[in-house]
């Protein structure tokens, strides 16, 4: 009855928040990135939440759980990426006052190579939001176990889209500051002193566990270079965090906010998440799905209201990011997509951003229900569009030569390559994105040298 009860509390509490943070959204920027008035440590913040989802808590302990410390690879390197993109990308990205990915190539390469990414964004994005929704219900499973997995994700769904629909990034940065302190306190002080106290320390750890699992390279050095190259680049050109970027208060501000958010928090809490999960091999050996290993660990180790504290802490992880990427895809498809077929005033766009956000939200219920895992739909749908976005946005930003016409090559080669190898079976034992990212790169070389024109130079690059 106590996490039924904690559940419904942190259910309500959100909506709240998040409902009345909607009433100072009065126009599609507000909702978009939040009239590009976001404080600072507001944006840490949110930053954090948007960044710290079942990647980087369920996945990482997954990962933690079926590999041992060689799960880790998951967490650094998207911390590297998120590091790298504050350092690197986030002044930029303020400065050009955009306010998504496609809308930065179209500024920059012109129109055709922008509506194609448009396509491929939505569709990496739309990835990540089906394995948020799909672990939204399986951590609703934990508190209420009579669920079924597609009546949890349904039932989350609904309460995700019940206030983020209505206040977009404007309610997303309010309910991020208690998503954010819930989380840090479950996930990164007291799940651990309870799971390192039962198995005694890192000692007890070695001497319960397969040697296997202490093994770096367990996992096996080509999936683990894969990983981290995968949610390291995906790190640096988030989607998520880039609407974050473009409604900071400026350039500064934008960069500044990036790093202290992702070495304050992500960083450190992916640490803890995957020794979380390395724990888990002692305390629960051969769970059936390595996914539960989080969940199942808070279930079994602390129960009443403090278990179902626990619980909420991990519910609040998903939900932000899960807002997020929601959010994310409909402005995306409002923006890049409907605006380009026919264009949309402020009212209709406003409302074009909300249905489509719905709409992307229903789809994803049913891609996350069916998906085989967390980090598998993230990789296995996200991939062409991450071997095509990496090195275009790379070249706007740092090489004169970057054209259209090389990005449209570029693009179709890594379509092409990455979904032809993955048909094929991955033969070459690396995985579709890194084959897919070695060709697009080669490719875009070769083709802005041979498409470059030294007139095109003006309004290239930024």
């Amino acid at each position: 009855m106590a996490k039924v009860i904690v559940a419904l509390a942190y259910m309500v509490a959100i909506l709240v928040i998040g409902i009345l943070a909607s009433r100072k959204v009065k126009t599609a920027d507000d909702f978009a990135v939040a009239g590009r008035q976001i404080p600072f440590w507001t944006n840490v913040y949110s930053m954090a939440s948007a960044q710290i989802g079942a990647g980087a808590t369920m996945g990482v302990a997954s990962m933690c759980y079926a590999y041992g410390i060689s799960g880790q690879t998951l967490g650094i390197g998207a911390a590297l990426g998120a590091i790298l993109s504050g350092l690197v990308f986030a002044k930029k990205i303020r400065e050009a006052n955009v306010t998504t990915i496609p809308e930065l190539i179209r500024n920059s390469l012109g129109k055709r190579a922008a509506d194609l990414i448009s396509i491929l964004s939505i569709f990496s994005v739309f990835s990540i939001l089906a394995g948020q929704v799909r672990s939204l219900g399986t951590i609703l499973q934990i508190f209420i176990p009579s669920l079924d997995l597609f009546t949890a994700i349904l039932i989350m769904s609904v309460i995700m889209l019940g206030y983020s629909v209505a206040g977009g990034l404007v309610s997303a940065t309010k309910t991020d500051k208690l998503n954010i302190i819930i989380m840090v306190l479950s996930v990164m002080v007291i799940i651990p002193i309870i799971s390192f106290t039962r198995i005694g320390g890192l000692g007890g750890i070695a001497a319960k566990v397969d040697p296997k699992y202490v093994n770096p390279t367990n996992m096996g050095v080509s999936q683990m270079i894969s990983m981290m190259l995968y949610f390291g680049l995906i790190g640096m050109v988030n989607n998520e965090n880039f609407i974050r970027i473009c409604g900071a208060k400026n350039a500064n501000e934008a960069r500044g906010a990036t790093i202290t958010a992702s070495l304050l928090i992500y960083l450190p809490y992916m640490i803890f998440a995957g020794l979380i999960g390395y724990a888990g091999i002692a305390l629960i050996p051969n769970l059936e799905s390595s996914d539960s290993i989080f969940p199942a660990m808070i279930d079994q180790m602390a129960g009443g209201v403090a278990g179902a504290f626990l619980l909420s802490g991990l519910l609040a992880a998903v939900m932000g990011t899960a807002a997020s990427v929601a959010m994310t895809t409909g402005i995306m498809v409002a923006r890049d997509v409907v605006n380009r077929i026919k264009p949309l005033d402020g009212n209709k766009m406003l409302l074009t951003q909300r249905i489509a956000m719905i709409v992307a939200t229903v789809a994803a219920i049913f891609v996350g229900y069916f998906g085989r895992s967390i980090v598998g739909i993230m990789e296995d749908v996200g991939a062409p569009a991450a071997a095509a976005i990496i090195p275009i946005f790379c070249g706007i930003f740092f090489w004169k030569k970057m054209n259209e016409k090389g990005a449209l090559v570029t693009i179709a080669v890594a379509v092409i390559s990455t979904l032809g190898y993955w048909a094929l079976g991955s033969p070459l034992g690396i995985s579709h994105f890194i084959f897919g990212l070695i060709c697009s790169t080669i490719t875009m070389i070769i083709a802005c040298n041979l498409t470059y024109e030294e007139k095109a130079k003006e309004g290239v690059g930024m």
